[in-house]
């Protein structure tokens, strides 16, 4: 009978005895005491529960070929298989005739012949060797929950750090003498905000920065890594959770929030080809061939802006900064409405924050309600406690929750009936810098001045040497209201007024629902106290 032999090891390294030399030679002298003609040999390196087991399965493509029946010998049924996956493919082949197990540690044959006894051994070999590896994971994972504990690392450490033996022959992780300030130093270049990440792979490539095992530059997907990796400030991420671990750390957590931050674009990059504040820095771009427009001083003293791009383009000009911020200057001071307007939206932006944050009404009551049910079960409890139906102990302990609850039910109560003035102030504060932007804007520094440009602007494009610059749609409607004199703070009376000096505003509303100014401006300003409020107070504050 033709014959394939296979010897599997689960690792490299195997003891005298299991490795597949010495399973092979067992094999071999098997097969030449029992007249099997070896026609295939597989030397497999693999888990047998884990993965897709692709030299497994290619000796089973193998023997499905072959006309005849074939023996497939093997040392012991644990290197054949350690769970029931493979339990009843190899089942069809023996019942179809194609092949017949041959164990030489169990000195067991399994075939389309074989009687039910042994039928069931061989389902109870299996059946040992997957508890076999059953108890194995377990001492695994409570080796690697003790080391976790422990502050110690179950398994290789990242680039920058060495697994080393000390001098007792104990594991531990060393900071790697040659990679490990060139990690170091990928963060803090990071954190500049200078660089991105693939400028920063093509710098550490010519550091010398290399793989520990090919020698090769990192990437830029490792690298990517190596800023989401917290090891390098003290907390390994093993198996879905996080733990401190006991080796020296490479960086300080401050630095690796700080490169987080950047990579997640929480933080705004700082121009590497300027360390001086800039208005415009950023905003300013070419109406035709869309490039951004940099600003440069010219003597020391005058602040221009210029194409950054290598191409040619014949609409980019050098234009003064004094250019544009004389258009701005212009826009911002068309933004002006009277106090009847301003109060009227003052009372629909307050309406619209406690209509979006929830009923107090409903939440007062529902608090009282719960608060009458606590004081009910208090006065219960003292009755079974007089009738000496609960014990003492478990008075006290009951009495104690119920004195809890009501102490905080009556902490939610005393606020919801104290008035919310924050909104109001808030709200005041919003509509005061819509008022003052154009003062708010000359009197301030450059950073905040920029912030405000954030605000109320949308596009800054330069069309030549003309500057053509678009507010945003709530200031854009509230410059264009400047002009009208007629109008009326209540409800349903301002279309005229509307149509006559905001058309764009009109064009997208509704006017079967007859909508007044106010409800405009609300669908413009989009209202949301946790945004707009907290961007525009931080300039605002000082009003």
């Amino acid at each position: 009978m033709k014959a394939v032999i296979l010897a599997r090891v689960s690792t490299e390294m195997q003891e005298d005895g299991f490795s597949l030399d010495a399973q092979l030679d067992r094999l071999r002298r098997y097969c030449e005491r029992h007249n099997l003609d070896i026609i295939q040999e597989y030397n497999i390196t693999e888990s047998s529960t884990k993965g897709k087991r692709p030299q497994f399965n290619e000796m089973l493509t193998f023997v499905k070929k072959q006309r005849e029946k074939i023996a497939v010998v093997v040392d012991a049924v644990d290197r054949l298989q350690r769970s029931f996956k493979e339990t009843p493919i190899l089942n069809d082949l023996i019942e179809r005739g194609k092949i017949e197990l041959h164990f030489l540690r169990e000195a067991m044959v399994v075939n389309d012949k074989t009687k039910n006894t042994q039928k069931v051994m061989w389902d109870m070999c299996v059946l040992m060797a997957k508890s076999y590896v059953g108890a194995l994971a377990d001492n695994v994972k409570r080796a690697e929950e003790k080391m976790l504990k422990e502050g110690l690392l179950p398994g290789p450490a990242p680039i920058g750090y060495l697994n080393i033996k000390d001098e007792n022959g104990k594991k531990t992780i060393i900071i790697d003498p040659d990679r490990g300030p060139l990690i170091r130093k990928l963060f803090e270049e990071y954190a500049t905000g200078l660089f991105s990440m693939d400028e920063l792979v093509k710098k550490s490539k010519s550091w010398g920065l290399r793989n520990r095992n090919s020698g090769n530059p990192i990437t830029k997907a490792q690298f990517a890594d190596i800023l989401q990796n917290p090891f390098y400030y003290g907390v390994m991420y093993y198996n879905k959770d996080y733990h401190p671990h006991c080796y020296e750390k490479l960086i300080p957590k401050e630095l690796f929030d700080k490169c987080t931050e950047i990579r997640t674009g929480k933080f705004k990059r700082t121009s590497k080809h300027t360390k001086e504040p800039y208005i415009f820095r950023g905003l300013v771009r070419c109406k035709h061939c869309g490039c951004l427009l940099s600003p440069y001083t010219k003597k020391d003293k005058y602040v221009y802006l210029r194409h950054t791009d290598l191409k040619n383009c014949e609409h980019c000009n050098n234009v003064s900064e004094k250019v544009l911020l004389k258009e701005v200057e212009k826009h911002l001071s068309s933004i002006h409405f009277d106090d009847d307007l301003k109060s009227a939206l003052a009372i629909r932006l307050k309406k619209q924050y406690e209509a979006t944050h929830g009923n107090t009404y409903y939440q007062l009551e529902k608090n009282r309600n719960e608060l009458a049910d606590v004081e009910e079960n208090q006065k219960k409890l003292l009755d079974l406690l007089i009738a000496g139906t609960v014990p003492a102990e478990l008075y006290r302990s009951k009495n104690a929750e119920y004195e809890t609850a009501k102490i905080e039910l009556q902490a939610k109560i005393e606020k919801l009936q104290t008035p919310d003035t924050s909104v109001e102030r808030a709200i005041d504060k919003v509509l005061n810098f819509s008022q003052n932007s154009f003062a708010i804007f000359k009197s301030s520094q450059i950073e905040e001045k920029r912030r405000i440009l954030n605000i109320v602007f949308a596009n800054f494009f330069m069309d030549g040497k003309n500057p053509e610059i678009s507010m945003r749609k709530n200031f854009s409607l509230l410059s264009n209201l400047g002009g009208c004199k007629d109008w009326c703070p209540g409800e349903d009376s301002n279309f005229h007024c509307l149509r006559q000096h905001a058309p764009e505003a009109c064009a997208s509303t509704n006017f079967a629902t007859r909508a007044s100014i106010t409800d405009i401006l609300l669908s413009h300003f989009k209202i949301n106290c946790k945004h707009l409020f907290q961007k525009i107070i931080k300039i605002s504050i000082r009003i």
